[in-house]
């Protein structure tokens, strides 16, 4: 047991503050890649640096092979078997890369548009960022196995 300080008047002690976590800022750390970002995707070569792969993941949503286009769509569902597979990634400057990124993903001309979604990685529901397809799926064509590849 520890001998409690004498406390004289004039002398009160000033109770320490707790020590406080670094503000990380208000925008969720993470993103979710399905398409041309995941890894060993056409594009994912520009997020080097940006990005630090945490983990293979999925979300719950149906995954569409987009006529004439060389990327694929996702769009959510409710449907509980359905799920597109891809990465888990944390992002290194995510107000900076988020921007980046949704210019890339035609966010502006509504191609696709930025959600915070349910993300499945490492046995654990995590809170991430990820595209998902704006447009009518005309055309388009279910991947029933939910993984996307340009081949």
């Amino acid at each position: 047991m520890r001998a409690k300080s004498k406390v004289t008047a004039g002398s009160a002690r000033i109770p320490k503050k707790k020590a406080r976590r670094p503000q990380t800022g208000s925008l969720p750390q993470y993103i979710f890649f399905y398409g041309s970002l995941k890894r060993g995707g056409e594009a994912h070569e520009r997020l080097r640096g940006r990005v630090r792969f945490i983990s293979p993941g999925r979300i719950r949503a149906d995954l569409y092979r987009l006529s004439g286009q060389e990327y694929p769509g996702a769009v959510l569902t409710t449907s509980p078997n359905r799920f597109v597979k891809g990465d888990l990634f944390l992002l290194q400057d995510p107000e900076k890369t988020l921007r980046d990124l949704d210019e890339f993903e035609g966010v502006d001309e509504g191609l696709f548009r930025r959600e915070l979604v349910d993300a499945w990685a490492r046995g654990r529901r995590i809170k991430a960022w990820a595209y998902l397809y704006g447009r009518p799926l005309t055309d388009a064509n279910l991947i029933p196995a939910g993984i996307y590849s340009s081949h």
